[in-house]
């Protein structure tokens, strides 16, 4: 489960100086121009073997979300991020595509479509016919990582499946349910601090949904896993589903969203007990996942990766998550000192100021350059964009 903790970790070339020029002068930039390759399915993946420069930023532009200009820093110099709510997949999903598309994306869609979209739609696709060829478990993956969800106890104790209390998710799986029904940007559906430009609506559709338990709309939840209907939840997020529909200026993808994605555990708990059990992930599986984001850097694509929020913060010792499993993508690679470093974009909205010693100082508005040996104690997947 792609889960932080609540609370300290409340769970990104010329045209990139711009672009960063343009942040600067808080002025929108203009959507970049989007690459039409797609890459090869099964490439050769190498190491960079110089561990050349590579500096790229997620698209980002001033909206609801970003205009509390009295917060230090301010929001518009830090990612957007999940502020109290689990679903850090959703926003490094987000960022992995707004980068490929050149548009900023927003989480909350990410989020509503791969807790409830309906997979067969993606038959429909042309687009993805190869793909999902080159992929036959592909409904069977989309099941297992919805059924693999949890449900937060906060103000939720019977561990109903209502959309703002769903816990988790996988990057792969939430690009490729992306394709459906066209893109929705940021600035129509407000995903800066998890929830919080939505707390009326939610408040509102958990009020009428208690009035009116019958769903509004069967289908909009006929698609996905009993794991998320329930009687008491399903009026809430068909309701729910209704809103995203009705905010979002929805356009075409302009290139299909083909996710390539490798792992050596299916989350940080795994990873964690594989390694205290004395059979660790070999280094030669951990080298091939950083060769995936050599090359997804190389050939201009923002990948995302899997790995562990204490490797930039320390655990408080009475918080209850032992593994802070995360996810956040990789918009950056440089050689310092004889050592190759990668920039990671985290998305928890923490202060650099309350990382650890040594991350702090490599920090800089939630972007914190990783040495690649301190990644590697903690690094178990990567998904990237063909």
């Amino acid at each position: 489960m792609r889960a932080v903790r609540l609370g300290g970790a409340r769970h990104g070339a010329a045209s990139v100086l711009v672009l960063l020029a343009a942040l600067a002068a808080g002025a929108m930039p203009a959507r970049a121009q989007v690459d039409p390759r797609i890459l090869p399915l099964r490439p050769a993946y190498a190491r960079n073997p110089t561990c050349a420069p590579v500096a790229t930023s997620i698209p980002f532009a001033e909206h609801e979300g970003t205009r509390d200009v009295g917060l230090s820093p301010s929001p518009r110099e830090m990612p957007l991020n999940q502020g109290e709510s689990a679903i850090c997949f959703a926003y490094a999903t987000a960022d992995m595509i707004s980068h490929r598309l050149g548009r900023q994306i927003a989480p909350l869609d990410v989020a509503t479509k791969y807790y409830f979209a309906d997979p067969e739609r993606l038959t429909a696709i042309p687009t993805l016919r190869e793909h999902l060829k080159a992929h036959p478990n592909w409904r069977a993956d989309i099941a297992w990582s919805r059924n693999a969800a949890e449900m937060s106890s906060l103000g939720n104790p019977q561990l109903l499946p209502y959309f703002d209390k769903i816990e988790g998710g996988e990057e792969d799986t939430a690009a490729l349910l992306y394709n459906i029904d066209g893109l929705c940007e940021d600035r129509d559906l407000p995903s800066n601090d998890g929830y919080r430009y939505a707390a009326p609506t939610l408040h509102r559709l958990r009020y009428r949904s208690r009035l009116a338990p019958r769903p509004m709309s069967f289908r909009s939840l006929a698609g996905t896993v009993p794991h998320l209907r329930h009687p008491r939840t399903d009026t809430f997020n068909a309701g729910w589903i209704a809103h995203v529909d009705a905010r979002c200026r929805r356009a075409s993808l302009p290139v299909p969203l083909l996710p390539v994605s490798y792992r050596v555990a299916a989350n940080q708990a795994e990873f964690v007990e594989m390694r205290d059990s004395g059979t660790p992930p070999s280094p030669r599986a951990i080298s091939r996942i950083l060769a995936m984001i050599d090359y997804a850097l190389d050939h201009r694509r923002v990948p995302t990766i899997g790995y562990s929020w204490y490797l930039l913060e320390d655990r408080d010792p009475k918080d209850p998550d032992l593994h802070a499993d995360h996810a956040s993508p990789v918009i950056g690679r440089r050689k310092v000192g004889g050592r190759c470093q990668y920039r990671v974009q985290d998305n928890t909205g923490e202060y650099c100021a309350r990382m650890r010693s040594g991350m702090r100082e490599a920090c800089e508005n939630g972007r914190v350059w990783v040495d690649e040996e301190a990644l590697r104690r903690t690094l178990y997947s990567v998904t990237y964009l063909r």
